[in-house]
């Protein structure tokens, strides 16, 4: 006996049964509804967010037809705001049968923090900090201050090797139109160490000016003006003649553009898409200042899930020389690589030119390239494998004299532990040189740090 299947109302079907083969033919006649289009948005949820900050980065609009590919990427804008916990799409009813309100319901998440804390890392030791946070800052909602969009940031960081200070705004719609405005004011200084790989004590103070411009989805561009003040101090007797004439305080002024695009899912915890960018920086020459010099840096991420695991493909490339009438490239803006953010298992700034007191000098050019592979273990901690690659070389410019330079491409390997803290996310990475040099040291150490995506 052959039992009918339920008729669907949804898709009417005729059947054929074939007693040759004791199988079953199924048509099924799919009847295609008519196209709906946006009548209306109607916003839910949002007790604090302005109902434009939501609307602007909606990717479909009244009187367009209802499009899932914009729904999607509709939805993932709004989670990169960072504003909301929970997002829902719904339609409703109008007297037009092929016209539907479409509703976006919102669950907003806390968009201020007031924090503080310590902690240990393996660059900076001992460490404590304070900062204001508010994401969703509104200027002139007065008391409450929130449901702007704009970005308000003041942090005091402080530890054993290192002061930072910083007072950052962003505007990111200006009289409603999808261009960025911010400015930075800083103060930074950090003091000689081996955790650090500096040499010297080197101090920052100044501003920046931003702004930014979307085009198209995923492609945006983004200028900034610094003028800062860079005093180096406190050099080792033993320093080389070169690094020792870097000594005293020197005024920079520059400006850097940068072209990037980013079609990754979700911009705190990317797990598709990919990141690629490309930025120069001129310092000196028309606009002033002590230094001149022209900075390329490129870098590109890729990400992918297989099942549990997601990996992330990183690399990153730079280039800098000095013109006009600076002869060589100042230590502060010269490349380093070695550590918790290059390559990990060899010291901080172990890689690379050194002058013959073993110093690291920095060089002119940089590559780096990092493979790792996250994987979920319980709830709040995630588990890492890691390969890293790369090295910094010299350029006529910057070449130390009597000094060293590491040989090769360098590599370390290694696994890792990601942990989802109320402080934000930590990162603690034991990696191993494969291939040091005879002047550098060939077993495995810990990296300790606070990752900024989880």
């Amino acid at each position: 006996m052959i039992r009918r299947p339920p008729r669907s109302t949804l898709f009417p079907y005729t059947t054929l049964f074939r007693s040759n083969t004791d199988r079953l033919d199924i048509t099924y006649k799919i009847l295609e509804g008519e196209v709906c289009y946006v009548n209306k948005i109607d916003i839910k949820g949002n007790t604090k967010t302005k109902d434009v900050v939501i609307r602007r980065d909606l990717r479909i609009y009244p009187g367009e037809r209802y499009d899932g590919d914009k729904l999607k990427r509709s939805k993932e804008r709004l989670y990169n705001l960072g504003f909301f916990q929970d997002i829902t799409f719904d339609v409703k009813d109008t007297p037009v049968a092929n016209k539907k309100d479409m509703v976006v319901e919102v669950k907003e998440t806390k968009t201020g923090e007031l924090s503080f804390g310590g902690g240990f890392s393996s660059i900076d030791r001992l460490i404590g900090f304070i900062e204001i946070d508010q994401r969703n800052f509104d200027l002139f909602n007065f008391p409450s201050f929130t449901g702007d969009g704009q970005d308000l940031k003041l942090r005091a960081e402080l530890g054993s090797v290192r002061k930072d200070y910083l007072l950052s705004w962003t505007e990111p719609w200006i009289f409603d139109h999808p261009l960025s405005f911010g400015f930075d004011l800083y103060a930074n200084e950090l003091n000689r160490s081996s955790s650090t790989g500096y040499a010297y004590d080197e101090a920052k103070h100044g501003g920046a000016i931003r702004l930014g411009k979307e085009f198209g989805e995923y492609t945006r561009a983004d200028f900034r003006y610094t003028l800062e003040t860079v005093d180096i101090s406190d050099l080792s007797d033993t320093a080389s003649q070169a690094l020792k004439d870097e000594a005293g305080k020197n005024t920079i002024s520059s400006l850097f553009f940068q072209m990037a695009r980013d079609t990754t899912d979700n911009r705190f915890n990317p797990k598709k898409g990919y990141r690629v960018s490309g930025s120069i920086e001129m310092a000196g020459g028309l606009i002033g200042g002590d230094k001149d010099f022209i900075k390329h840096f490129n870098s590109s991420s890729y990400y992918s899930t297989i099942g549990p695991f997601v990996l992330e493909l990183k690399l990153r490339t730079g280039v800098v020389s000095s013109f006009g009438s600076s002869d060589t490239v100042p230590i502060y803006e010269r490349f380093f690589a070695g550590g918790t953010y290059t390559i990990r298992g060899y010291k901080e700034r172990d890689v690379g030119p050194r002058d013959q007191s073993g110093d690291a000098v920095g060089g002119g050019t940089m590559a780096v390239a990092n493979a790792e592979l996250t994987f979920p273990i319980v709830q709040n901690l995630k588990g890492a494998f890691f390969v890293d690659a790369g090295n910094v070389w010299s350029m006529p410019d910057s070449k130390p004299k009597q000094g060293r330079v590491t040989s090769g491409v360098k590599v370390g390997i290694g696994l890792g532990v990601r942990i989802k803290t109320p402080i934000g996310p930590v990162k603690l990475d034991f990696g191993f040189p494969v291939n040091p040099d005879n002047f550098q040291e060939d077993s495995g150490r810990f990296h300790f740090s606070m990752s900024r995506g989880f």
